[in-house]
């Protein structure tokens, strides 16, 4: 389950965190975005975009009809009148992909020109926010009188109310839903800002203040100010780097392990997306578990708390530490074959990137079926692993978030009653269109990702919807400085009664 998310992109510009995102994100967009494009190469890719599409995507049309899409394909079409600058291509271009409400089916050109703007010295205006339902609030003081500070709710942004501007904005986000939307604009609502309005000197934003409308402008700001501005007025909030992999004992007999994201973090991502070179992510957990299982721990909390995802050949061994019986992330997977997709393994062989031995079975049946076929794959079960296993409770730690093959593996251990979910409702759904492949658009250069199968959760249910908690936490406050998810997690933990240890038998 090949997955790249955005998610890695929109943290380029939230909170702190941006001068390291900054430098670790991808630059194969042209600094110079105003670059124009002739009309006729826009629309020779456009009409390529959409072709392709209809041909390597598992299902365009699953949840808009083809009329619909071809109207708005006509539409946009009609918008190309003469040469364009590059980056309103690249907005035109997400657009249209991102109509199909398929979060594994974007381009992720828009995102990587505001990266490449900002890294410029370009600005930004600091609207970081949260939804909460139908409240947005500030996460972060946006502007230097600290009127705005975290906490405060908005209520319009140049007179349009805000969940207008969600809606305005979500045509730029690839997802199945709006709360899946909503979860993606808490990362990136200040790229989105800037892709929706340009690089504008300020806006006028409307925050409700103890019960009264109150106008503020707020002023676009280069990463250095905004940095300034948040030392002025820091927002407290819990010391966890959710890109880092931990195990530690929270107390006897509860044990703790942040598997980090499933792919190598530790090697620098391609223009194609992250390694998943493997080695190092097993290491971690086996190493992780033989300390585990010597401490006798009853209870085990595995944090996919702001997890991107990845793949499941890095998930699985993990999972096959506790699992058991045999196990599959999916009851059923489906794929289509096509001729972009033969074309992006044909890439990926000849670049000599690491292929795992699941992959190159599914990449070797793609090639034996017919260009336009939707084919079952057999899933191969999953073994317990062989030797010691960890027999405790497991608890699986998920907020909205949790993206991708994390929230799969979420829905794997509910489904298999491996253990049980703590959190909040998974943003990305548990029946997916997944497995993303990728081809290049020959005028414009821009990469295009798409879905080639459809899995459904180990259950069966095949619906849009993510994986929901068996036991429901609230989010903690904004400003707090304890990790009180965490803390309201152990004390679900310990109201249930204790098994007595017995995690060393084979």
């Amino acid at each position: 389950m090949k997955i790249r998310s955005l998610i890695a992109l929109a943290l380029a510009c939230s909170g702190l965190s941006a001068a390291t995102a900054l430098d670790a994100a991808p630059s194969n967009v042209a600094a110079d975005q105003a670059e124009k494009v002739p009309a006729e190469i826009v629309r020779s890719d456009f009409a390529l975009l959409y072709r392709i599409l209809q041909e390597a995507h598992f299902d365009l049309y699953i949840h808009r009809t083809k009329r619909e899409y071809d109207a708005y394909y006509r539409a946009l079409a009609a918008s190309i009148r003469g040469p364009m600058d590059k980056i309103e291509v690249a907005k035109l271009f997400q657009k249209f992909v991102a109509y199909g409400r398929i979060g594994h089916a974007k381009v992720d050109a828009p995102l990587i020109a505001f990266v490449t703007h900002l890294r410029s010295g370009g600005t930004v205006v600091p609207l970081f926010i949260r939804v909460d339902g139908k409240r947005v609030v500030l996460t972060h003081a946006a502007e230097e009188s600290g009127v705005l500070r975290a906490g405060v709710e908005v209520a319009a942004i140049d007179g349009m109310p805000i969940l207008d501007v969600l809606d305005r904005f979500g045509t730029y986000v690839s997802a199945e839903r709006p709360y899946m939307a909503h979860a993606q604009m808490e990362e990136s609502f200040p790229a989105l800002l800037w892709l929706d309005r340009g690089a504008v000197g300020s806006v006028m934003v409307t925050a409700t203040i103890e019960g009264k409308a109150v106008n503020v402008r707020v002023p676009a700001v280069t990463l250095e100010q905004r940095r300034g501005l948040e030392a002025k007025f820091p927002t407290r909030e819990p010391a966890i780097d959710f890109g880092t992999r931990e195990y530690r004992e929270l107390e006897r007999g509860i044990a703790y392990l942040r598997p980090g994201p499933f792919f190598d973090t530790g090697q620098a991502a391609s223009e194609t997306g992250p390694s998943y070179r493997s080695d190092s992510f097993k290491a971690f957990i086996d190493d992780s578990f033989g300390k585990i299982i010597a401490s006798g721990a009853t209870d085990l909390i595995i944090d996919l708390r702001n997890n991107p995802g990845g793949d499941n050949s890095f998930s699985d061994p993990m999972i096959a530490w506790f699992a058991d019986r045999p196990f599959r992330f999916a009851s059923s997977f489906m794929l289509k074959a096509s001729a972009a997709t033969k074309a992006d393994y044909a890439r990926i062989r000849a670049s000599g990137e690491p292929i795992d031995a699941s992959f190159a079975r599914q990449m070797a049946v793609e090639d034996t079926q017919p260009n336009g076929i939707r084919y079952r794959y057999d899933l191969p079960l999953v073994q317990p692993r062989e030797g010691p296993r960890y027999r405790g409770r497991i608890w699986i730690l998920v907020n909205r978030h949790s993206y991708s093959n994390a929230a799969s593996v979420a829905a794997l251990v509910q489904d298999y009653g491996f253990g049980k979910v703590l959190g909040e409702e998974t943003a990305d759904v548990a029946s997916n269109y997944a497995s993303v492949q990728s081809f290049t658009l020959p005028g414009t250069g821009f990469v295009v990702s798409y879905p080639k199968s459809h899995f459904i959760r180990p259950n069966g249910k095949d619906e849009v919807a993510g994986v929901v908690p068996d036991f429901r936490i609230g989010r903690p406050a904004i400003g707090e400085a304890e990790d009180v998810f965490l803390k309201d997690t152990l004390a679900i933990v310990r109201a249930q009664e204790r098994p007595r240890p017995n995690n060393t038998r084979p």
